[in-house]
């Protein structure tokens, strides 16, 4: 099957055929790919899928200095932070605010998102938290057969992004194309479908990563027979200054 990859000055698709092992320093036994960084303008975030060998994971602790959201896709890492071990299995996920340092052990793969917290004028910024999505309450849409899970609070205006996981039955779309100021880091979880990004359609398939720049014009539909889902980040609260 051809390749699927894509490289425009509005968006990144990356697909498992050609997302690139690498390696981050201080942690040893995990592979790292780097789905997107600062290097890709105008992206002001990481996000890095992380594969926890046996055995691996951070050799020190993570210094503070940025928020994280970890969420697990397979496996059984381990998350360690302000003393307490959280489980980083399939579904469980944490937000670290950018004064907690963290470890990671155990073995699984990892979704890791990193960026420089932006305050809200004086309110205070969002504590460390952590849960699993079955924990979550989807909650409908205004598109019929399209559900939404916040793994963040969207009403608490101290968080400058969101997590979102969105979940469409077969054949259920956007029902818009969407031109906006937020960004956006999306990896679909589940099933697949047609992404329009810019002006071309894309075939998307769970481990596909999508990184789409303010004002990319986007929109997605569910194919085949089963429901499609992804994990969905965007800043939000802020204006961009």
């Amino acid at each position: 099957m051809p390749d699927r990859g894509w490289r425009d000055p509005a968006y990144v698709l990356l697909t498992p055929a050609n997302q690139y092992a690498s390696r981050l320093a201080g942690m040893p036994g995990v592979t790292v790919v780097k789905l997107v960084t600062p290097r890709m303008a105008p992206s002001r975030l990481g996000q890095y899928l992380l594969d926890i060998a046996p055995g691996g994971g951070t050799a020190a602790p993570i210094d503070p200095g940025f928020e994280h959201f970890l969420f697990g896709l397979d496996g059984e890492a381990v998350l360690t932070a302000r003393g307490g071990a959280r489980p980083l299995g399939a579904g469980h996920f944490a937000y670290l605010p950018d004064d907690v340092s963290f470890e990671l052990a155990g073995a699984g793969r990892v979704l890791w998102l990193k960026r420089r917290y932006e305050p809200a004028g004086d309110r205070p910024a969002p504590a460390l938290r952590s849960g699993h999505r079955d924990d979550v309450t989807p909650t409908p849409t205004p598109v019929p057969g399209l559900t939404r899970q916040e793994l963040l609070d969207p009403e608490d205006e101290a968080f400058d992004f969101n997590m979102s996981l969105l979940r469409f039955e077969p054949g259920v779309a956007l029902d818009r194309v969407e031109i906006h100021d937020e960004e956006h880091g999306l990896y679909m979880t589940a099933g697949g479908g047609l992404y329009l990004l810019g002006g071309r359609h894309h075939e998307v398939h769970a481990g596909d990563f999508i990184y789409m720049a303010p004002y990319c014009p986007q929109s997605f539909v569910a194919s085949g027979t089963e429901p499609a889902e992804y994990l969905l980040y965007k800043d939000v609260y802020r204006d961009g200054f």
